[in-house]
C-alpha cells in the first residue's frame, strides 16, 4: 500500500499538470462538461509501487463503463509532499474535484463539502469523523503500521529468534552488527518520511498514547507538550541505535523504494515498515522474508493503525457526480473497492465489509497484533482535534536532522513552536 522536493520544483510540478487542466494559476476545468459533453470531474491520486496507475485506471474505466455520462480525470500528486502539492494547487484554483489522503487538509476550513448522509451510511460508524460538526470526508481504508521484516536466512545462519521484548530486539541488532551484517535499513532522499517515520509509528506513538490516551486533545489544548520524558526517551534512543551502527550507512541517499530493494538483496537484514510491505511480498510469492511486531520499550501492547479519507472539494461543480463515483468505488462495485485494498495490504471500512484472500506474510502480520490495542497514528487522527496540516512534514525532516545527529531535545523542542504556528495559520 501506501508509497513522498524542493518547493520551486514543486510549484512548477503543479503548474506543468495545472496547465494541463487549464492553465497553471486558473481555475481547472472542472465545469459541468468535457469536450465529449459529458459531466467532468477530476480525481486526485498519487501512486507507488503497489497502488499504480493500473489501479486507478482500472478504477476509473469500470466507473465510466457504467456511467457513461461522467467522464473522470486523474490528476496525480508528484514530489515529496502531497499535501504542499494540493496546498498548490488549491492557491492556484486548480484543486481537484475528489482527492485522497484528504484527511490533513480537512483541518482547513471551506475545503472540502459535506458528504451528503446516503454516502455516510455506507461506512462504519467507528470510522466516521466529524469537523466542526460535520462530516466532510470519507474513510477510504484501513492500513496497519508499522512492524519488522527480516531475512529468515540470516536469523537462521546466527540462530536468532522473533524478539518479544525491546532488550531481545536490541540484541538481535548487535548480534547481527557483531557477525559483520547490517542490521536495519531505511531510506532518505526523495522520500523523507522513511527515515525516522517508521520507527517513530512503531515506538514513539504506542509509548505516547501508553502513557497519554488523549495526546491529542491534550495538545491541543495545550495541557501537554511533544517535548516530554516519553518522546525524549524513544528518540534518544533512536539515535543510539543509529550512532551504533544498526542502520545502512547509505541509508540517507536512498528513497524509499530503493531502500526495499536493498533490503531485499540482503544489504540489511531487517527492515521496518507497514502492511504494505507484506502485500507486495505476498504478490511476488516471496517466502524469504518474515515478519514481526516492533517490541514496544514499555511493554505495552498498542499497534497504529489508520484510517485514510477522500473529500470532495467545496468548489466541485459536479458534486452529485462525484459523490456517485465514491458510491461506486465503495459500494456499487465490491470488485473495484476489493483491488485497492488488496493492492496495498489495505483493510475494509464499510459496512458491507470487502475482504480478500491473504498471502503468508500479510496472515503473520495481522496475527502479530491480534492480541494488542489498536490506536491511531498521531498526527494522522482526523477530526477535531487533528494535527494541523504540515506537521507530519516537518516532523519527518526533524527526524532525518535527528538520524544526522541533531541535538534530540532541541528538535522536540522546535515540534511544539511549529505545532502551534500551524495550528495558528489554520
Amino acid at each position: 500500500m501506501k508509497k513522498r522536493r524542493a518547493l520551486i520544483a514543486l510549484a512548477l510540478s503543479v503548474c506543468v499538470i495545472a496547465s494541463s487542466l487549464m492553465g497553471c494559476g486558473k481555475k481547472a476545468d472542472t465545469g459541468s462538461t468535457s469536450d465529449s459533453g459529458k459531466t467532468k470531474i477530476t480525481f486526485g491520486v498519487f501512486e507507488t509501487d503497489n497502488i499504480t496507475s493500473e489501479v486507478w485506471q482500472n478504477m476509473i474505466d469500470s466507473f465510466q463503463k457504467d456511467h457513461p455520462d461522467i467522464e473522470v480525470e486523474k490528476v496525480l500528486a508528484t514530489g515529496d509532499d502531497r499535501q504542499a502539492f494540493w496546498k498548490t494547487m488549491l492557491s492556484s484554483g486548480s484543486f481537484p474535484d475528489v482527492v485522497i489522503e484528504a484527511e490533513q487538509l480537512a483541518t482547513m476550513d471551506g475545503i472540502f463539502t459535506e458528504v451528503p448522509q446516503d454516502v455516510q451510511d455506507l461506512f462504519e460508524d467507528s470510522t466516521l469523523c466529524q469537523y466542526n460538526g460535520k462530516c466532510i470526508t470519507v474513510p477510504s481504508f484501513k492500513q496497519y503500521k508499522m512492524q519488522c521484516y527480516y531475512n529468515k536466512s540470516v536469523f537462521s545462519e546466527l540462530n536468532l529468534q522473533e524478539p518479544t521484548t525491546w532488550d531481545e530486539f536490541m540484541n538481535v541488532c548487535q548480534t547481527i552488527k557483531d557477525a559483520g551484517k547490517t542490521p536495519l535499513m531505511c531510506g532518505g532522499t526523495g522520500d523523507i518520511w522513511a527515515t525516522g517515520e517508521p520507527f517513530w509509528i512503531a515506538e514513539g506513538d504506542t509509548a505516547l498514547l501508553a502513557k497519554y490516551p488523549d495526546f491529542n486533545k491534550d495538545l491541543k489544548d495545550g495541557s501537554n507538550k511533544w517535548n516530554n520524558d516519553t518522546t525524549i526517551d524513544v528518540l534518544s534512543k533512536w539515535q543510539d541505535m543509529i550512532n551504533k551502527g544498526y542502520y545502512y550507512d547509505g541509508a540517507m541517499s536512498l528513497s524509499y523504494s530503493q531502500a526495499a530493494e536493498e533490503f531485499q538483496k540482503g544489504t540489511a537484514a531487517m527492515m521496518v515498515d507497514g502492511s504494505w510491505a507484506a502485500a507486495g511480498f505476498d504478490a511476488e510469492k516471496n517466502e524469504d522474508f518474515g515478519v514481526f511486531a516492533v517490541p514496544t520499550m514499555d511493554g505495552s501492547k498498542l499497534t497504529v493503525a489508520d484510517c485514510s479519507y477522500w473529500g470532495v472539494s467545496e468548489t466541485c461543480e459536479n458534486k452529485d457526480a462525484a459523490f456517485q463515483f465514491i458510491k461506486y468505488v465503495f459500494d456499487e462495485n465490491p470488485d473495484v473497492y476489493k483491488e485497492y485494498l488488496q493492492s496495498d495490504g489495505l483493510y475494509s471500512t464499510t459496512k458491507n465489509a470487502v475482504t480478500y484472500e491473504q498471502g503468508a506474510v500479510t496472515t503473520k502480520f495481522i496475527d502479530n497484533i491480534k492480541d494488542s490495542e489498536t490506536v491511531q497514528e498521531i498526527v494522522k487522527l482526523p477530526g477535531e482535534n487533528a494535527a494541523p496540516s504540515g506537521m507530519q512534514s516537518f516532523m519527518d525532516k526533524s527526524f532525518q536532522n535527528i538520524f544526522n545527529g541533531a541535538d534530540v531535545k532541541t528538535e522536540v523542542e522546535g515540534w511544539d513552536t511549529e505545532y502551534q504556528r500551524l495550528l495558528d495559520a489554520q
